[in-house]
């Protein structure tokens, strides 16, 4: 009679996985509604469809978050991901990557979060945001895919040094309001290679309703926005006739490709929230420094504000570099 040994050496990629995850510490997640309160590797095991109350919540430090390329969706609750330090405790060392969250009152959501990182994300369909950064500082957002969300693709409010690269933000916003890239009150940060079509505004700078206080010490490089309603804009607001945030100022727009856009290409101009008026700076003086843009000719501001037009290629606008 021969007998069958059994061929160990097939099951080992299995068996050195599950060695893996058992040495390293890897927990699996499974439900809808996990929170995440200790550091750690995660690793999300299957879809998470139609959470009631809300996908992930994590609420520690020092935690890896893979999707391992699954989704989460939502019935109802706050976020797909929420990720939710204090003031006193701001949360440190996070990575989401490598899945997609759809159909939530906000995708991804990090408050009060500092040097972490979202990256290969998807998110989409989403009622307000797709990835949102608030209160945050020293945050990537890059390689991410944010689309069809009800107001802005990405979004980033009073935040600082963050970083939102080689991201593609397409049809949020709906054609009334909304971004692909909005920062509100956002300073010294990077804006860079993002490709960002079909929104209602492409990037859009603005001041805090609540603090007062203006974008400022930002760059925007090697950006493509194109086929939005607007394009690259630095917006302050006034008060029925009464100029009241001032327009964000000592930002560099430079090597961005901003063409094809509905209302204006380029701009800085004040609105009016009551009346929704557009208004010019009142000073007629350029807030912004614009330097090497290849932009179409709906501009709106100061006279000479944005410069010629010039013509850039991938060696200029990293946007367009295929391999990224």
């Amino acid at each position: 009679m021969k007998i069958l040994k059994p061929r160990v050496w097939a099951l080992l990629p299995v068996l050195f996985l599950m060695a893996g995850d058992a040495l390293g510490g890897v927990q699996r997640i499974t439900e809808c509604g996990t929170v995440i309160d200790e550091p750690g590797t995660y690793k999300l095991k299957s879809d998470l469809i139609g959470c009631p109350e809300g996908g992930i919540e994590i609420s520690s430090s020092n935690v890896k978050l893979d999707l391992m390329n699954h989704e989460i969706s939502c019935s109802g609750g706050f976020a797909g991901i929420a990720v939710a330090g204090s003031s006193e405790e701001p949360l440190r060392n996070v990575t989401i990557k490598k899945g997609h969250v759809s159909n939530c009152p906000y995708g991804i959501v990090l408050i009060f979060t500092e040097a972490s990182k979202i990256m290969k994300m998807t998110s989409s369909g989403n009622l307000e945001t797709g990835i949102a950064v608030w209160l945050s500082s020293d945050i990537v957002v890059q390689n991410n895919h944010a689309y069809a969300n009800g107001v802005h693709g990405i979004q980033s409010w009073e935040g600082s040094n963050n970083l939102i690269k080689h991201n593609t933000t397409a049809d949020n916003g709906g054609g009334l309001a909304g971004s692909g890239i909005d920062l509100v009150y956002e300073t010294n940060s990077q804006i860079m290679c993002n490709r960002v079509h079909g929104n209602t505004d492409g990037i859009l700078l603005a001041p805090s309703l609540d603090s007062e206080a203006t974008s400022s010490g930002n760059l925007l490089h090697g950006n493509v926005v194109t086929g939005n309603v607007s394009g690259i804009g630095m917006m302050g607001f006034a008060w029925d006739g009464f100029y009241w945030l001032d327009i964000p100022s000592s930002n560099t727009v430079r090597s961005n490709v901003v063409e094809a856009n509905g209302w204006f290409d380029v701009f800085e101009i004040y609105f009016d929230l009551v009346t929704e008026d557009i208004l010019p700076n009142p000073e007629d003086t350029c807030m912004n420094n614009w330097v090497n843009n290849q932009h179409g000719p709906l501009v709106f501001g100061p006279d000479g504000c944005f410069g010629e037009s010039v013509m850039l290629d991938q060696d200029d606008v990293c946007a367009l570099d295929a391999a990224d």
